[in-house]
């Protein structure tokens, strides 16, 4: 998890650039805002999601107001749509986290690489 303090991020611009980010890649995705923040999942087809496991997506949530946002990386079950109802209850469920594991190099990879981008649209603003 990290957290951005004084940033003034505009959540919904930062999921718009996110989501470029997975399609850019060859994912699909699916979000939905809900009064918590948003959830946010991207899934891989083809090999990369064999290695990610055919049911897993990269679930991401942002919560929290312009000047205070949480955002949060993990792996969740790949919905192909999220409903309010769906969002709250995964931002009640405790997350799932990448393993450092000859299986899962290439999901911690871009993992590391989502964070890299999501730090620079931050310090270049997402206003």
């Amino acid at each position: 998890m990290r957290q951005y303090v004084g940033k003034n991020v505009n959540s919904e611009k930062l999921v718009t650039l996110i989501s470029e980010f997975f399609k850019d890649e060859g994912f699909r995705t699916v979000s939905c805002t809900c009064p918590q923040g948003v959830v946010f999942m991207a899934r891989k087809g083809g090999i990369y999601r064999a290695l990610l496991r055919t049911d897993r997506a990269f679930l991401i949530l942002i919560d929290g107001n312009p000047s205070d946002t949480k955002i949060k990386i993990g792996v969740s079950r790949w919905q192909v749509e999220i409903q309010q109802q769906d969002a709250q209850k995964i931002f009640q469920s405790p997350l799932s986290y990448f393993l450092e594991i000859p299986e899962s190099l290439w999901p911690y990879e871009l993992e590391h690489h989502l964070w890299h981008f999501i730090e620079t649209q931050v310090e270049l603003g997402t206003q």
